[in-house]
């Protein structure tokens, strides 16, 4: 109990009466099963429609080659038809299903597609320009040097020459080169051409890997270009004096050696440096007279013709002293080993940064002479991964500000959260935009190598491997998720994956299994495949649907399994888990003819008492499930609802009391257990899922000496007894009509 050990008012809180018990949620599902691509590791992923499921696990797949096929579609005891997998999903989500954990099913000889860069120079083109264009703009100038630099152009979709050219000017901002000769072949953005400066080197710099896998990596393309990371201003030096601003006080001719200007405040007997319209000029300032000065330019200077009144102000040099430091406005943003590019207007230049110290920073070489109105470039990259699957859907992804200096693993680290692929570091790695990362040819890398094996593929595959949590595969994985209550492998049938999957609801006692069985069985087949199975814990539907695979726009049969766990998913939502999943409608299957087999009243006769639940026709209603029988050999169990409401009961109360661990096991606790449970109970009742005309008819909750014994009290156990009475389906409706004979009535 607290302490009180002075004065004072002391404000308390405490728990006053039962604990709410909410119920847990029946209606999400759990598969595992072959897709196209997806996370092979890790826990199952969360898809809450087929287009998410798309974008995750990929689309329909392809119906394997006829060794494979066969070896599983013909195979009664340990076979299935695996690729059917997303049109199952489809259908649960077609019948009203809302959450669905897919876990992929890979074979253990499965690799992924994988891929290599170089490294040089290579920049897109991304403005179209004509033959005999003298200029084209490009994606970047990372890494050139400027005027006089030899490039080569090429056609992006089958890397032809189109022609080589001299850097004759450019623009850094706008990336727009001047070229000499004009282009003799008109560029294309859209094809993807590009520029190329010498020659690509075949040194491994990076390895991506597409991140898990298939066949389907060989669809990722990657893509690594320099960026302009931050652009920094050059500060001043100290020593440089002050600025000043003035105007032509007379013409000047083109190319003229001297030129006047208005007296100003700054405007020092020396040497200065002056922007003049675009261009900037070393002059030397003479002494002032009658309010003006003379700026006497250096030997070999060309300009244009100027007007009076044109604008004249001061840019203060940078690097007076030409040596290895400068100071940078937001130096904050370098860090050693930065890759910077610089630029005087007429030539490229680049650095690495050794030291940052506030505004000043150092690099491993001198500075080139600038000016406060330039700026610093400093080089990062950007990787863009794109891929596209067989139906068209393109997935791209950019990561930027990636640094490729320091630690290697940096640039895996900034790629943790691709979709797509994971990249390795290799020795020949370098910053130096001028080695870049470049595949062989172009400027995509594709990558390649990755195959499904679906030829190794085992029923091994899909009943997994318990590696601990977020390490499991196959079925084992849906152990992961806690949420799950209905699970199903669809479209195999071994007996193998089928006995692990009922193991699995049977151990953890939160879920409930749906099989499938053999495709093409007749009503005897069904009966022989029904027989090994004696659990409460699943259910058997039989035929097979028949739907439209909109991959190939044919007719194709599919498990059931999928459409039915969206139907038990539909009808928990609309009516609650203790209504029977049945007499409702089948959706996502042909109008008709969406049945593989038709089964009649004479047919069910056989498979009912049998635990085979029918999926029928009726003429004017449809087609519909008409059974609800689990594969229980105990009549206590024998309805899906039953058995599931119990799943739903025991789940919700064993969350929702778990706060009575380690409390003092007393009658005050008992008391409490009692009435939490009871409340839990009759709103349960409440809902219609027990039977009974008062809460005392539907359930009793017992907690006290009569269910627990001073050893069960020794022993820390609270023991609470409950019962309840379940809702039986109307499975036999009979109405008894009799003859009645006419009575004579007498006035």
């Amino acid at each position: 109990m607290p302490d009180y050990l002075s004065p004072g008012v002391f404000v308390e809180e405490i728990d006053a009466g039962p604990r709410p018990i909410a119920g847990v949620s029946t209606s999400t599902a759990g598969m595992a099963g072959v897709t196209v691509r997806g996370p092979a590791t890790g826990k199952p992923q969360l898809v809450t429609n087929f287009l998410e499921y798309q974008r995750t696990f990929g689309g329909f797949l392809p119906e394997p080659g006829a060794a494979v096929r066969d070896a599983w579609a013909g195979n009664a005891a340990e076979g299935g038809r695996w690729w059917l997998f997303p049109l199952a999903v489809k259908g649960f989500f077609d019948n009203g299903g809302e959450r669905l954990y897919v876990k992929r099913v890979v074979s253990r000889n499965a690799t992924p597609a994988s891929g290599r860069l170089g490294h040089g120079l290579v920049s897109p083109v991304v403005a179209d320009a004509a033959s005999g264009a003298t200029a084209v703009q490009l994606g970047h100038l990372l890494g050139f040097t400027g005027e006089g630099q030899q490039v080569g152009l090429f056609r992006g979709d089958d890397d032809q020459p189109i022609g080589t050219a001299t850097v004759t000017g450019y623009d850094f901002t706008t990336r727009r080169v001047e070229l000499d000769p004009p282009l003799t072949a008109a560029v294309r953005s859209a094809r993807g051409d590009y520029v190329q400066v010498g020659a690509r080197s075949g040194d491994a710099t990076l390895e991506f890997t597409a991140v898990s896998p298939g066949a389907w990596g060989s669809g990722v393309q990657v893509r690594i270009q320099p960026v302009v990371g931050a652009a920094l201003p050059v500060l001043p030096d100290p020593a440089e004096g002050a600025l000043f601003v003035t105007r032509l006080t007379a013409d000047a001719d083109a190319d003229s050696p001297t030129v006047q200007v208005a007296e100003a405040a700054g405007l020092e007997p020396g040497e200065v440096w002056v922007r003049i319209g675009p261009g900037r000029f070393r002059a030397q300032a003479g002494q002032p007279s009658d309010g003006k000065v003379t700026l006497t330019f250096a030997d070999g200077t060309t300009h244009h013709a100027w007007r009076t009144g044109l604008g004249v102000q001061r840019v203060r040099r940078a690097n007076p002293a030409a040596g290895p430091a400068l100071r940078i406005g937001g130096a904050s943003r370098l860090y050693p080993g930065a890759v910077v590019q610089f630029d005087d207007g007429r030539h490229l230049s680049v650095r690495h940064v050794e030291a940052v110290h506030d505004d000043v920073v150092t690099f491993d070489g001198t500075a080139p002479d600038l000016f406060e109105t330039d700026r610093v470039a400093l080089v990062e990259a950007r990787i863009d991964t794109r891929f596209t699957d067989p139906g068209g859907t393109t997935a791209t992804e950019t990561f930027g500000n990636v640094r490729l200096t320091g630690d290697p693993s940096a640039v895996a680290a900034a790629l943790a959260r691709s979709q797509l692929v994971t990249v390795t570091a290799l020795p020949g790695l370098s910053p130096d935009p001028a080695n870049f990362p470049v595949p062989a040819t172009g400027s995509w890398l594709g990558l390649a190598g990755g195959d499904d094996a679906p030829g190794s593929l085992s029923v091994a595959d899909f009943v997994g491997v318990d590696g601990g949590s977020g390490a499991r595969t196959g079925i084992v994985a849906l152990e992961d998720i806690d949420e799950v209550s209905v699970c199903a492998v669809p479209g195999v049938w071994a007996g193998t994956v089928e006995s692990a999957l009922i193991t699995h609801c049977e151990t953890l006692k939160d879920r409930f299994a749906v099989l499938d069985p053999q495709d093409g069985l007749d009503i005897e087949g069904i009966q022989a495949f029904r027989e090994p199975f004696d659990t409460k814990d699943a259910a058997l539907y039989y035929p097979w649907l028949v739907t439209t695979d909109p991959s190939t726009g044919q007719d194709v049969q599919v498990p059931p399994s999928g459409h039915i766990a969206g139907i038990y998913a539909r009808v928990d939502t609309e009516r609650g888990v203790h209504k029977a999943p049945a007499n409702v409608v089948i959706r996502g299957i042909k109008l008709t003819d969406g049945l593989a087999a038709d089964i009649t009243k004479r047919h069910q006769d056989l498979l009912n008492p049998r635990g085979i639940n029918a999926l029928r026709f009726f003429p004017g209603l449809g087609q519909r499930v008409w059974g609800a029988r689990t594969l229980s050999s105990d009549s206590s169990w024998k309805y899906v609802n039953v058995r599931r409401l119990f799943l739903f009961l025991e789940e919700s109360i064993d969350k929702g009391t778990r706060w009575v661990v380690f409390e003092p096991n007393d009658e005050a606790l008992w008391a409490l257990v009692r009435q939490t449970v009871s409340n839990f109970l009759t709103t349960v009742w409440r809902s219609g899922a027990l039977a009974g005309t008062t809460a005392a008819e539907a359930f009793f909750v017992a907690c006290d000496r009569t269910t627990m014994t001073d050893d069960d009290l020794a022993n820390g156990r609270l023991v609470c007894v409950i019962g309840v009475a379940p809702v039986f389906p109307a499975e036999f409706v009979i109405f008894r009509i009799q003859q009645k004979a006419r009575e004579t009535q007498l006035a």
